[in-house]
């Protein structure tokens, strides 16, 4: 994300870079235990006594409801109720499901010996709190991966517009248009298990890249992983941003010539060329070489980024203004990518959520496991976000960022004492970084990198009007949580790198890339 001077530290615009859905009722527990729902915290004591267990009913019924259990769930447990013809569709903290009954008694369930409790999923708990009870609305509906075909068609068509499904293991998402009525029609099926705001994505020099590579105490040297022969070679970065340099790998950039493999572009895109430069910036902070060997006035070389032996992938997915184009599938994105042979994905964007996980990090959450569902096996996926520029307050993260499995950055302070604004040093954390921790307690972000003062590489398409300070035609300042995200990118190709070397080959996975 680029933070605009003057105001930095008060700006919000600019690029950055088990989802909670339920429900509550009534039981008998041995033991205090909650359901964390989106919007309250339902307490189950320990004796609700026989008026409340009589109120568990006992004819037989189908649809959602929420089963919680004495324990962590065990696969027998959950193959016992799959003969009952209840299947778990959905993790709900602590212990519970949200499940479909098909015509089995809630009693029944409630007498097993390791369940605990038993309630029905309402439709009230389905509705995000942020989503207008007045007028129309742009939604998002998860639906139940145990929807027919036949509920799914009637759902596609209540909706007065529908922009967009798509299929994912975890069940089907549509997005679109619904007025009050039929948002309340919606949340009133048995086939959808949340609906929340449709998200509104925005986008969030040696010196720096030293910061994250190691520094050898000299100017116009390497890092010391790149001295050391870990420079992110063979390894292929993809960048979903604003495009890069002019679009065209045969005169590209001199800091990244002979390195770009593919171009991608989205929506109502006509190419990938860079009119905005966040994207080609955030690129050379990723894997600029300096071949022009311009330094600062100190002697740094300007476009050195950390993984300078890697390759990109470029998918523009931003307009020169910064409206987003991204598809509205993201496995588009991911799939694009790994088949092009990219195994990190670097994003400087993000919707401004407030640390609430929703489905955009669920949805990315997924795609870490298997970014193309479409061939067989799992295709894992390294995803970093940037965390957002939302700060300094707590719970200021962004999504994507805010999710489980992707990797979030944060924004420090470069080394840079030259400027008098962000002068504080390379252990400060920028003031205008998000910050955690997620809505549900989670720590946030997993990493910070330097992310004020970065000089990297100026866009040929673009003028220098985003940038914090022109440098010449080649470079530019920029700032922001956009701006630390590719020096964690960049250091996960140096670490895929490494992990090849030292282990015959093979690819380290994003969990073991995250820790």
């Amino acid at each position: 994300m680029r933070v605009n001077l003057p105001h930095a530290e008060r700006s919000r615009l600019g690029f950055r870079a088990g989802f909670c859905l339920f429900i509550g009722a009534v039981g008998v527990l041995a033991q205090d235990k909650v359901i964390r729902l989106r919007n309250e915290t339902i307490s189950t004591p320990p004796k609700a006594g026989a008026v409340l267990q009589a109120q568990v009913a006992e004819s037989p019924a189908s649809g959602l409801f929420l089963v919680q259990f004495n324990n962590p769930l065990q696969p027998a447990w959950r193959e016992q109720l799959r003969q009952m013809r209840v299947e778990l569709v959905r993790y709900v903290p602590e212990d519970a499901f949200v499940a479909q009954f098909n015509g089995v008694s809630p009693g029944q369930v409630k007498r097993l010996s390791f369940v605990h409790w038993v309630g029905g999923y309402r439709s009230q708990h389905k509705l995000d709190a942020r989503l207008k009870s007045e007028g129309n609305s742009k939604v998002r509906v998860l639906l139940s991966p145990q929807a027919s075909a036949k509920e799914r068609a009637i759902l596609r068509r209540s909706l007065r517009t529908l922009g967009h499904e798509t299929r994912l293991r975890f069940g089907n998402l549509l997005q679109g248009e619904v007025t009050p009525r039929q948002l309340s029609a919606l949340a009133d099926s048995d086939a959808v298990l949340w609906i929340e705001p449709a998200p509104k994505p925005k986008l969030l020099d040696e010196i720096s890249s030293k910061i994250v590579g190691g520094d050898d105490g000299a100017a116009g040297t390497r890092t010391l992983t790149q001295q050391l022969g870990f420079d992110g070679s063979g390894v292929a970065v993809a960048v979903a941003d604003t495009g890069l340099n002019n679009g065209d790998a045969a005169t590209m950039h001199p800091d990244l010539a002979g390195r770009v493999d593919k171009f991608f572009y989205y929506g109502s895109l006509i190419d990938a060329a860079d009119e905005h430069s966040h994207g080609t910036h955030v690129t050379g902070i990723i894997a600029g070489n300096a071949a022009t060997g311009e330094p600062d006035e100190s002697g740094h070389l300007f476009g050195l980024g950390v993984a300078p032996g890697a390759h990109i992938v470029v998918q523009r997915v931003f307009d020169a203004v910064g409206n987003d184009e991204l598809p509205p599938d993201k496995e588009t994105l991911t799939r694009d990518a790994v088949r092009a042979g990219a195994v990190i994905g670097s994003n400087s964007w993000g919707d401004d959520v407030q640390g609430r996980y929703d489905l955009s990090a669920y949805e990315f959450d997924a795609l870490v496991r298997d970014a193309d569902s479409e061939t067989a096996g799992d295709q894992p996926y390294i995803l970093e976000f940037s965390a957002g520029n939302a700060g300094p307050g707590a719970q200021t993260l962004d999504s994507p960022a805010v999710g489980k499995n992707v990797i979030a950055t944060g924004a420090s302070e470069n080394d840079r004492f030259d400027f008098f604004i962000y002068a504080d040093g390379e252990d400060t954390m920028a003031d205008f970084s998000s910050r955690g921790p997620c809505e549900d307690g989670r720590l946030k972000p997993d990493v910070v990198a330097p992310g004020t003062w970065i000089a990297s590489l100026q866009s040929e398409s673009a003028t220098d009007e985003n940038a914090w300070l022109p440098i010449d035609n080649y470079y530019q300042y920029q700032g922001g949580t956009s701006q630390a995200g590719p020096h964690v990118s960049g250091a996960a190709a140096v670490f895929v790198q490494y992990y090849r070397q030292t282990h015959g080959g093979a690819t380290p996975s994003p969990a073991l890339v995250k820790a």
